[in-house]
């Protein structure tokens, strides 16, 4: 099945499309409320640099570059990095999802936000940060209400990074999932929106919905890999906050549960140096203690692109039904070895130029 893909580099700040380039040896990856990440190559031996020219339209740290996937924008980001080998004439590229611009911004004025909805405050860091001079990279922010009040003071002299700013707010108890997606507007232009979903993004697996994810072994799947980390597992956290000696701020989070049921102690510490307020603190020991309470399983699920369900069918947050009978799950009678809900926390695609195209999910509990 022929699928064409487009790579097209834009100026950061005015998002004018500079250059189309072919690029080679691309992968890219798109990760719940993380920056994902795209590699590729350009071979320039064969190209000429007065007509594309490449130095001026590639420069790291202040280029976007778009995907394009038969007319759909499937990912977008900033070129952070070039790097060129003489002996094969290539340059290589790495570029991340636009959240990794708000990495690079500080907080740099004090701010305070009482009894404000969260998403209400994720907004409004996003807002003063891209009207400063020079900090407007064209993100569109909503005005989505999550319903839960916070309470958050940012200090200017702390200069923390704007990403963490927003996810602490999105990893707290009750917190939210954070993108920017990027597609075409009405004239064709590319747009970048910024994503907030209160309490998941995605849909919710439904047995009877006909648009239900399934991705199955043997069926649709290729292969998978099923690891099991125990090496991070807690059911105790210790939150540790600013200060020193006895004057350092510290909670800690339990599962007594899970110790009645016959699981050993397992502490942990988790450390959080510009957070001062007690309550926040406590919510993200809690939510880190639940995140770990459990060995962690995230399996790498392989598909071709163009088998049900299609590459573009599904996204990141979205909720699928895993069944594998295998070896490793073998038939224990109803069916399928192994059946079990899980959610698609990261993306990774190959579009192989003499090769199909190949996606690699991640998937995770629902929960996580």
């Amino acid at each position: 099945m022929s699928t064409t893909y487009r790579y097209l580099f834009a100026d950061l700040r005015t998002n004018d499309i500079l250059a189309e380039l072919p690029l080679t040896g691309v992968t890219f990856t798109q990760v719940l409320n993380s920056p994902g990440t795209l590699n590729a190559r350009l071979e320039i031996s064969d190209l000429r640099e007065q007509r594309y020219d490449i130095t001026n339209n590639t420069i790291p740290a202040r280029t976007a570059l778009y995907v394009d996937r038969d007319g759909v924008l499937v990912w977008g980001g900033i070129v952070w990095f070039r790097r060129y080998n003489s002996e094969t004439q290539t340059l290589e590229f790495t570029a991340r999802e636009f959240l990794s611009y708000f990495e690079r911004r500080r907080i740099a004025v004090n701010q305070a936000f009482t009894n404000t909805d969260q998403l209400t405050i994720a907004q409004s860091l996003v807002n003063t940060a891209q009207s400063a001079t020079g900090g407007n990279i064209g993100i569109t922010v909503g005005t989505e209400t999550s319903g839960v009040l916070v309470s958050r003071v940012y200090y200017g002299y702390e200069l923390k990074d704007l990403y963490s700013g927003m996810k602490d707010l999105a990893t707290a108890d009750n917190g939210f999932d954070m993108n920017i997606d990027v597609q075409y507007d009405a004239n064709n232009e590319p747009t970048k929106i910024l994503r907030l979903d209160y309490p998941y993004r995605g849909t919710t697996y439904n047995s009877a919905s006909p648009t239900a994810l399934i991705f199955e072994l043997p069926a649709n799947l290729v292969m998978y890999e099923y690891p099991e980390d125990g090496s991070i597992t807690a059911n105790t956290v210790y939150g540790v906050g600013p200060g020193s000696n006895e004057g350092k701020l510290i909670v800690n989070a339990s599962a007594p549960a899970q110790i009645s049921s016959g699981w050993p102690l397992l502490e942990d510490t988790a450390t959080y140096n510009d957070i001062y307020d007690t309550n926040l603190l406590t919510n993200l020991t809690a939510a880190e203690v639940y995140a770990k309470q459990d060995p962690v399983v995230t399996v790498k699920a392989i598909l071709p692109a163009y088998v049900d369900p299609v590459l573009g069918s599904y996204k990141t947050g979205d909720q699928c039904l895993l069944r594998i009978t295998d070896s490793r799950f073998p038939n224990n009678g109803s069916g399928y070895g192994l059946t079990t809900v899980k959610r698609i926390v990261a993306i990774n695609v190959e579009p192989g130029e003499s090769s199909p195209e190949r996606v690699t999910l991640t998937l995770a509990d629902p929960t996580n």
